[in-house]
């Protein structure tokens, strides 16, 4: 298990004082990342080996949200890599102990000259997968598109919102959701399926589809393609 111990700064913050949904992620990744740089598999080594991690899917479940001020724990366990595939785990605790957000996400390792699945070797899933972790897969990743949905609003993909792998951060399709969640609802679990990369240039069309207790927004390309779903339950 990897922890890193942070203070909730002022600029994580919403109106109300509580770490955003977006906010969250980027904790788990920053967690993740900083794991990779620390086993010896940053990213100027995956670089060197023309590979790099893609995320496929979260499933996140907020407990509360941290704080403005609070000290927390965010902790990150890699429990299993198997074919292309790799799966991790995260929480977020807090001073008393207590887990407050937790998460369950799915990976795949590219080959990124090819652009196609590389199968992770035994030699890079021991030095990543803890033993006598816990393999049970508590994810799944693919989300619901059908019915009717309702446009909402297009995103020009500008520098801003890349990352290192030159496409749109994981974190980025988060925080466009929380754009369009409805006022006074508070996720209590948040799923996220990723589906194809957006790059800089594209134009990302937002539509969103509510029943019942569970909300749902859907990102697609300026040529109809799916980027990415997600889907809300709220509290």
């Amino acid at each position: 298990m990897y922890e890193m111990k942070i203070r909730v700064r002022y600029s994580e913050v919403d109106p109300n004082g509580k770490v955003r949904l977006h906010q969250i992620l980027e904790y788990f990744q920053d967690c993740g990342t900083f794991q990779s740089e620390e086993i010896g598999l940053g990213m100027q080594v995956d670089k060197e080996n023309h590979r790099a991690w893609y995320l496929l899917a979260w499933d996140v479940k907020i407990k509360r949200h941290p704080a403005m001020s609070e000290y927390i724990t965010v902790t990150t366990q890699a429990y299993k890599m198997r074919g292309f595939y790799g799966y991790r785990r995260y929480s977020i605790i807090d001073e008393r102990g207590e887990t407050i957000v937790s998460g369950e996400s799915i990976w795949i390792l590219m080959d990124t000259d090819k652009m196609l699945p590389m199968k992770i070797s035994k030699e890079l899933a021991d030095k990543y997968v803890e033993k006598n972790a816990d393999t049970t897969i508590r994810v799944k990743r693919k989300i619901e598109a059908d019915g009717e949905w309702e446009e909402k609003d297009s995103v020009e993909i500008t520098k801003i919102y890349l990352d290192s792998n030159n496409h749109v951060n994981n974190t980025v399709y988060a925080l466009w959701a929380e754009e369009v969640i409805p006022e006074g609802r508070f996720a209590k679990e948040t799923r996220i399926d990723y589906r194809k990369s957006a790059i800089y240039g594209d134009t990302i069309k937002v539509y969103t589809q509510e029943q019942e207790e569970v909300f749902r927004v859907k990102f697609l390309n300026q040529h109809g393609e799916l980027s990415a779903l997600v889907e809300i339950d709220f509290a």
